[in-house]
């Protein structure tokens, strides 16, 4: 092996001098940094002073036996990684540690490369944690703290919800419109929670399907289906310690609920092809638009599911119930994305396009407000035909709808339509106003450079034609 994409910091506890020479030698040799000690007692210190993100940790040893080091390690710094190793005689025991937090186990005498195997899947999943935290902290240094804009009683009342449950570990269910701010309201929870220093992992229950879910949820090992070439992962791990965000947790299909409400109540999940819990340690925040408890009568969502999520609810407002934060949010929106497109001064037609949306309803909420604010700036501020006599911003594309039901397309393929066109759209006039430069464009929109990329490829797009 040549060494991992990053290196980890690992400790070996083992009083086996020999055992702990080459595992320490091994994994050097593989570019870990590695240290050994002999004892729990000398770990203890290590790990007060110093950064770890695995200990291999031998479950016999005078003193403080490995089950005990195990269980200070995890009460402490829940973030490090233990790898049991143990004799024939102790598998029970190294199977104890692991409902106890423990990774996995070796039982000796192990060879070179199953341990170097399951130190690299540690290592994927430690690296995988950094460039979670990274962007987050990448996010919170661009952005500043999220917070809610607004100063209506509706806005107010949703800051004192947050106050109050943030620091509670325990489940919560939102509901309201899309739109509403369900995500930027979990964020905010996370951010003033206990787990605050933990990852934050948002899952999209309606953008995957049922089968690929259950992989992306609780992992799976390799060989469990056809493309599974390695172990891999699930969400719930990657949350280890954090907020689990189900968004559109209403779309989740009911085979996969009940696999769900086994993690949910027992916080241990089962990658898929494996019959092996693993303890997970995470605050689940679900939210959807729809309504659960009718879906519950009707036999589409669980019931003891459903009374483990709710634990504590709330309903998030729509936008038209507090229309007095609507200039607020239009004067934010307006200035953030005037920055990001590095625009010195709001054009005037921009301003008056804007100001003349003050008494629609929004029934996008704030996302289709913050939309409009950004397709305003890109396009110059020009509203479509016939916007001055709209009730909306998009009265041209309501005409383009009408037709296309006439010739008799669904609510969906309509749907489809629009959306596909409006993106291709944006994303036009954004590569434009950035001489066709991908990284600027990306800022713009507020995107990752790669998932531009993809969407650029998406729609058929060449970005060198639109360098000046």
């Amino acid at each position: 092996m040549s060494g991992y994409q990053e290196p980890i910091n690992i400790l070996v506890v083992d009083d086996e001098d020999s055992v702990r020479r080459r595992c320490v030698r091994l994994l050097n040799s593989a570019g870990c940094e590695v240290m050994g000690v002999s004892n729990s007692k000398s770990a203890l210190h290590l790990v007060e002073s110093q950064s770890f993100d695995l200990m291999l940790v031998d479950i016999r040893m005078p003193g403080m036996d490995g089950m005990e080091l195990l269980e200070r390690v995890k009460t402490a710094f829940p973030h490090i990684e233990v790898l049991m190793m143990t004799g024939y005689s102790s598998v029970d025991t190294a199977i104890k540690a692991m409902k106890m937090g423990a990774y996995d186990y070796l039982t000796k005498p192990f060879d070179s490369d199953e341990l170097l195997h399951i130190v690299g899947h540690i290592a994927d999943k430690v690296t995988s944690q950094r460039e979670i935290q990274d962007l987050q902290r990448q996010l919170a240094e661009k952005t500043g703290s999220p917070r809610l804009i607004g100063n209506s009683p509706a806005v107010r009342d949703i800051n004192r919800f947050i106050e109050k449950v943030a620091p509670v570990d325990c489940n919560i269910l939102l509901h309201g419109e899309s739109g509403t701010g369900k995500g930027l309201v979990t964020e905010i929870m996370h951010a003033k929670s206990p787990r605050a220093r933990g990852p934050l992992v948002v899952v999209d229950c309606a953008a995957l399907s049922g089968s690929v879910l259950e992989s992306e949820l609780f992992g799976h090992v390799k060989g469990a289906f056809t493309g599974a070439h390695s172990n891999r992962t699930g969400y719930f791990e990657f949350a280890q310690h954090g907020t689990l965000f189900l968004d559109e947790i209403g779309e989740l299909p009911l085979d996969l609920q009940g696999k769900l409400l086994r993690a949910v109540q027992k916080q241990e999940i089962v990658r898929v092809g494996s019959n092996r819990p693993t303890k997970v340690d995470v605050r689940i925040i679900a939210a959807t638009n729809r309504d659960l408890e009718a879906m519950v009568k009707q036999g589409g969502f669980r019931h003891d599911l459903f009374y483990r999520l709710n634990v504590i609810n709330y309903h998030l407002p729509a936008l038209r119930e507090h229309p007095e934060d609507v200039s607020l949010l239009i004067d934010h929106f307006l200035k953030h994305y005037a920055a990001a497109l590095k625009i010195a001064e709001v054009p005037a037609q921009t301003a008056q396009h804007l100001d003349s949306l003050s008494s629609y309803d929004w029934p996008g909420n704030v996302r289709e407000l913050e939309n409009e604010v950004q397709r305003a700036l890109i396009m110059g501020g020009s509203p479509k035909a016939g916007d001055s006599k709209a009730s909306g911003p998009d009265s041209a594309q309501t005409v383009s709808l009408e037709l296309d039901m006439a010739n008799g397309l669904d609510y969906r393929e309509q749907m489809t339509r629009v959306t596909h066109h409006f993106a291709r759209q944006l994303l036009e006039h954004a590569l434009a106003q950035c001489q066709g430069n991908i990284s600027r464009a990306a800022e713009a929109l507020g995107l990752r450079r790669t998932s531009l990329q993809r969407l650029i490829k998406r729609h058929n797009l060449d970005p060198s034609a639109y360098k000046s």
